[in-house]
């Protein structure tokens, strides 16, 4: 009768450890799916294309990692199937480095330019040689104006 419990709780945590790795196999499969390009669908990734040709990478992928193999070795793999271009995101090095900072750079400059034109600009307006000096008349003007206030 030992024997017998003893084996059923054997067999209960072999299946439960068992699905634990499955588990983390597929959440490995989905992984390394959701970075790659479904071929055959237009802006699908490989977890969520539905396709035949999606299923089979995922099956390889499955097998890739059963046999040991990182996600970098995985990706790898094809990339030299497909080209680069499987992978949804770009590389960063080469010239897909220049696509990656190309936007960050332009943004930087653009402000860049902004602040040293907008400094310019408040710089020449506040010169107090910009502002004409006014004339006798235009001070006799103003005196007799002013007179002419406190009077009243």
């Amino acid at each position: 009768m030992k024997k017998l419990i003893f084996l059923g709780l054997l067999l209960f945590l072999s299946t439960a450890f068992s699905g634990l790795q499955a588990d983390e196999l597929d959440d490995q499969v989905r992984q390394i799916a959701h970075k790659l390009r479904c071929p055959t669908c237009q802006g699908l990734s490989v977890k969520e294309s539905e396709a035949g040709l999606a299923d089979n990478m995922k099956a390889k992928i499955r097998s890739l990692l059963e046999e040991g193999k990182t996600e970098e070795e995985i990706l790898q793999f094809f990339v030299d199937r497909y080209g680069e271009w499987i992978l949804r995101s770009p590389q960063m090095k080469g010239f897909n480095l220049l696509l990656w900072l190309a936007p960050g750079t332009l943004i930087f400059l653009t402000c860049l330019i902004l602040f040293f034109k907008m400094r310019q600009k408040s710089i020449t307006t506040l010169k107090p040689e910009a502002i004409n000096p006014l004339n006798e008349e235009e001070l006799a003007q103003i005196e007799k104006e002013l007179q002419n206030l406190n009077r009243n």
